[in-house]
């Protein structure tokens, strides 16, 4: 009884997961707006712009620009990008 109430618990994500997949776009600037917010208030970057488009089903562009300084430039480059792309190294090609 509890595997067909899984089943059907795991279906009803599902259907919720796609019903909402076009909103995604939205949500990803909105984490990157909050996160980019937070380095430039730390002084690591002096401005950003980001845009997400959606290309497909769970397929997105997202472009990011900063506005660095030499010194924030060469600390982002030796310090933060590594480290923010760890966790990310099975979507990107570094």
């Amino acid at each position: 009884m509890s595997s067909s109430v899984r089943e059907k618990l795991t279906g009803l994500l599902l259907r919720v997961a796609f019903a909402f997949e076009p909103l995604a776009p939205t949500a990803i600037s909105f984490y990157l707006g909050r996160r980019l917010n937070e380095l430039k208030d730390e002084g690591l970057i002096s401005g950003y712009k980001n845009r997400t488009q959606r290309l497909g089903k769970f397929h997105y562009r997202i472009e990011i620009d900063f506005d660095l300084s030499e010194k924030q430039a060469q600390h982002f480059l030796d310090d933060l990008l590594p480290n923010q792309l760890k966790g990310a190294r099975r979507w990107v090609n570094v």
